[in-house]
């Protein structure tokens, strides 16, 4: 395994993902469930994201990938959105970097190219989320002057699960034991959705 070019960005291109990239796609999206604790967390395949964001109008995502002499070593994962208060904005589902390649420009090239393209297509926000206990990635995103949403919107991020939107499609819309207590922001003890 070749050693990482050390603060050589130049070293590292980013580009939009191809069909070609999915399965190191699909990989990478399998890596960043091992290392957030959830390896049986994604339902896809290669076929499905070839089929999510190259076969189908519109594409449900976009993709970057960056390289090193040919070698995918890390990629962003994106979908636009659209914000009632700014308009067009891109929402990154995932942002991963192959372990080998951290820390040597890798997640900043990656970002780089995606401001550039928001500021091409008059993109206002960039929004993500991150495991709280990921204290390297929180401590690069503040670098960069993100900021946490939560603590200063006062929001949580929530979500329907397929099965829930199955029910509440069909006229279910409660449901009589919560997955999860809610979430209250004056109570410590219960994490955030």
């Amino acid at each position: 395994m070749a050693s990482p070019p050390r603060g050589d960005a130049d070293a590292i291109g980013v580009r939009l993902a191809t069909r070609e990239d999915m399965p190191a796609l699909h990989q990478m999206i399998l890596d960043l469930a091992i290392f957030e604790g959830v390896p049986d967390g994604p339902k896809l395949s290669v076929q499905d994201l070839t089929r999510d964001g190259f076969e189908a109008q519109p594409a449900w995502f976009f993709a970057l990938v960056a390289e090193v002499g040919g070698r995918v070593v890390g990629s962003a994962l994106c979908n636009r959105a659209y914000s009632s208060w700014t308009r067009r904005a891109f929402y990154v589902e995932d942002l991963y970097v192959r372990p080998e390649w951290r820390r040597a420009g890798v997640a900043t090239a990656l970002l780089q190219r995606l401001c550039q393209m928001a500021l091409g297509e008059g993109v206002h926000r960039v929004d993500w989320h991150v495991l709280l206990d990921n204290e390297p990635a929180l401590r690069f995103y503040a670098r960069l002057g993100a900021r946490d949403v939560g603590a200063t919107e006062g929001r949580a991020a929530l979500r329907l699960d397929r099965h829930r939107i199955e029910a509440v499609a069909r006229g279910r819309l409660t449901t009589p034991h919560p997955p999860h207590p809610p979430y209250s922001p004056t109570t410590s003890d219960q994490p955030p959705l």
